[in-house]
């Protein structure tokens, strides 16, 4: 599933809230799901190595943590980490079944969209 990602200054999100307020802005429809500051701040959590974990999360769909870390190579910790990281982001969630918590990935594929074009 695709991500809109919005990247946007603190002074640009204070005009789009001043056009919402206005009621010059009235449709969601194309708006991003998720927002952040800066790329730095988006690539602090994307990381070529998260977007390759959530990507094996979507093709292998790992039983669990445990064995999310086996198939990635990294450590429990490190895989537990990232994934508290992206979770709290709303990028992944933990599916409970049966007594079972299997990682899932909510979105692998992003679009990323900067600036003016978020003030329509």
């Amino acid at each position: 599933m695709k991500a809109k990602i919005g990247i946007l200054s603190e002074e640009l999100a204070r005009k789009r809230m001043i056009r919402i307020a206005e009621g010059k802005v009235t449709s969601k429809e194309h708006y991003p799901q998720f927002l952040f500051e800066s790329l730095a701040a988006l690539s602090l959590l994307l990381s070529n190595e998260n977007v390759e974990l959530l990507n094996l999360i979507a093709r292998k769909k790992p039983n669990s943590l445990y064995g999310l870390a086996a198939m990635s190579g990294r450590s429990i910790k490190d895989v537990t980490d990232t994934f508290e990281a992206l979770s709290s982001k709303g990028f992944a969630c933990i599916e409970t079944k049966g007594g079972q918590s299997r990682p899932i990935a909510l979105f692998s594929i992003f679009e990323i969209v900067m600036g003016n074009s978020l003030l329509l």
